[in-house]
């Protein structure tokens, strides 16, 4: 398994870039000027690659590319929910109500 990207298309206002995972092209197309997210698609690009090597040295060759790139979305997702969950901002926004209605009926009185 190997993860290249390559610049192929332009449209207008948008540019397609191939991503290579696991034998596999995938196109992804991007909006022109918005370098950050051609950015973060070849870091994604590169944890992927990570994982596949982390696995394979892990579990020598005894899996394949469908197992590889199970166990890296199994992994991605863990940390996609831990962050959200680290920027999950409704408990402090509900606590900022009630302590603002507790002050809004204590100036009342």
């Amino acid at each position: 398994m190997h993860c290249t990207l390559k610049r192929i298309a332009v449209k207008n206002d948008e540019f397609e870039i191939k991503v290579k995972v696991a034998g596999r092209v995938y196109p992804v197309w991007l909006k022109r000027g918005d370098e950050r997210q051609e950015y973060l698609i070849r870091k994604a690009a590169k944890r992927i690659e990570q994982f596949e090597l982390e696995y394979r040295q892990h579990f020598v060759k005894s899996l394949d590319d469908r197992d590889i790139l199970a166990m890296a979305a199994i992994e991605i997702a863990r940390d996609l929910v831990i962050l959200e969950e680290k920027n999950d901002t409704k408990p402090f926004t509900q606590k900022i109500e009630q302590l603002n209605a507790t002050l809004e009926d204590y100036l009342k009185k």
